[in-house]
């Protein structure tokens, strides 16, 4: 019996030890395989965790609709097109948003989900133009350094959270 459970425990600890290397390439299904084949020259310098990653990820494209993989694809092309100064901006913004509460995180999920197409257009554009005259959060040069925005709020604490209740005083103030 103790044979046995030593020999088991040798092969756990075994595969334990080679599933740490990382799965070998050519161990992948052919349509995995196929998802996966630019990767396929650095597969094995990647991390464990990033393979099954990548692999796990390669499995969910493979459940979309062919709709739903051009949608992808465009978004894709139009990230690439974009100057890289834009798509940094866009990856902190990402953050930011990733930082915040998940209650807060589904609400702004909502709110943009309850917009009209048009609703959203007219958002796209306002963020456009606000990009063009230069960002609003920023510490602007020819205004004297005042904070604004994202700052005000970053540092009164509240990171915006205040506004809701504000405008449900203003309102309250209306109705009467």
């Amino acid at each position: 019996m103790k044979v046995k459970s030593l020999m088991l425990a040798f092969l756990l600890a075994g595969s334990t030890a080679a599933w740490a290397e990382g799965r070998p390439f050519e161990s992948l299904d052919p349509e995995t395989q196929a998802a996966l084949s630019r990767s396929r020259e650095r597969w094995n310098s990647l991390p464990p965790a990033r393979q099954e990653e990548l692999i796990r990820r390669a499995q969910q494209w493979r459940q979309l609709s062919p709709e739903k993989k051009d949608q992808l694809r465009q978004r894709y092309q139009q990230w690439q097109q974009l100057p890289p100064d834009q798509r940094e901006e866009l990856r902190e913004r990402y953050e930011r948003f990733r930082q915040l509460p998940p209650e807060q995180r589904e609400t702004l999920r909502e709110r943009w989900s309850d917009l009209s197409p048009q609703e959203r257009e007219a958002w796209k554009q306002r963020l456009e133009r606000r990009e063009e005259r230069g960002s609003k959060w920023q510490d602007r040069a020819e205004d004297g350094g005042k904070q604004r925005g994202w700052e005000r709020h970053e540092e009164r604490g509240d990171n915006g959270q205040g506004r809701e209740e504000k405008r449900e005083k203003r309102r309250g103030r209306d109705k009467d």
